[in-house]
């Protein structure tokens, strides 16, 4: 069982991959079978579908930084309020409030990720699962 200090590490490396576009490091903190679902699709995606994704998110926004509200570590995982902040490419700024839920597996790799967001926010906004890597 990880300890609070333990998943406070990886909550911080995994946000801190995402802030970098580090597509390599976020993937490598994934457990082989991880699902990832959206609150803006309803959908449950693998890793395949979340490097698509990931990888259109960081195309489409630039600068990005996490404004964590607060973080709650459980048995197994966290819980975090944030806010997302970056540059779209048009220049205009993002700020996109965010409740993420992760769960962990004994070693540390991500089992599981529900992210829960206002859409109409989303730098993904209209963007269906597997159409991303079509984008």
């Amino acid at each position: 069982m990880l300890d609070t200090v333990q998943t406070e590490a990886i909550a911080n490396r995994f946000f801190a991959a995402v802030e970098a576009g580090d597509l390599d490091a976020v993937v490598a903190m994934y457990a082989p079978d991880v699902r990832i679902w959206h609150s803006r699709d309803e959908a449950d995606t693998d890793i395949e579908q979340s490097k698509e994704l990931l990888q259109l998110f960081f195309s489409r926004v630039s600068n990005r930084r996490y404004e964590v509200v607060r973080r709650h570590v459980f048995d197994g995982g966290f819980v975090q309020e944030h806010v997302t902040h970056g540059t779209m490419a048009d220049g205009s700024a993002m700020r996109l409030p965010v409740c993420f839920l992760c769960h962990l597996d004994a070693t540390g790799r991500i089992t599981r990720i529900a992210e829960y967001l206002d859409s109409s926010k989303s730098p993904l906004r209209g963007v269906v699962q597997h159409q991303a890597a079509a984008l």
